[in-house]
């Protein structure tokens, strides 16, 4: 591995930490009375964008067990952020349901997250924002060629990326 390539793979490593540690971290603790956690905004986020899902298929998409997915329920759903109804199929399952408070939540979650990027993008002009925007699909399709389980970005998405989505299975699916 050349120097630019480690040093470009560090600084990679670097942002994706800095977005997710900082950026993400920051916004959690300014929405809501009490703080919330990766796990559960990204909860919310998959609900807001997806609609209803199992608890399991939750899980699934976290990457977290059953048990830890479902206590992150039980405190959303002590903020009244959730609903849990028995699924009509299998009563052990059950289905998590973003309540209206729960929406209102993730999309003040979304305009502090688009007010923290704006002076950030505002640094690059169109074409600048373009040729990062290659990049960057570049570097995801990349790292999620050998993935088996694309499907679940796509539930995280919510189908919002139309024709731009990077995972050639989904093109024509997802909307906008």
């Amino acid at each position: 591995m050349s120097k630019l390539d480690s040093v470009l793979q560090e600084n990679i490593r670097i942002t994706a930490q800095v977005i997710t540690e900082i950026c993400q971290r920051n916004t959690r603790k300014q929405v809501g009375d009490n703080p919330l956690t990766r796990n559960q905004c990204y909860i919310l986020k998959i609900l807001a964008n997806s609609g209803d899902f199992l608890i399991s298929e939750l899980a699934k998409i976290l990457d977290i067990s059953a048990a830890a997915t479902s206590k992150n329920i039980d405190r959303l759903e002590q903020q009244g952020l959730v609903k849990r109804q028995a699924h009509s199929g299998d009563r052990r399952s059950q289905i998590v349901t973003l309540s209206p408070q729960g929406r209102k939540l993730e999309n003040e979650i979304q305009q502090i997250t688009t007010q923290k990027m704006a002076p950030l993008l505002a640094q690059f002009t169109e074409d600048e924002k373009k040729s990062l925007l290659d990049y960057l699909r570049r570097i995801v399709i990349y790292t999620i060629a050998d993935e088996n389980n694309t499907d679940l970005i796509c539930l995280q998405c919510g189908g919002r990326c139309g024709d731009d989505c990077l995972l050639e299975s989904c093109k024509g699916i997802c909307q906008r």
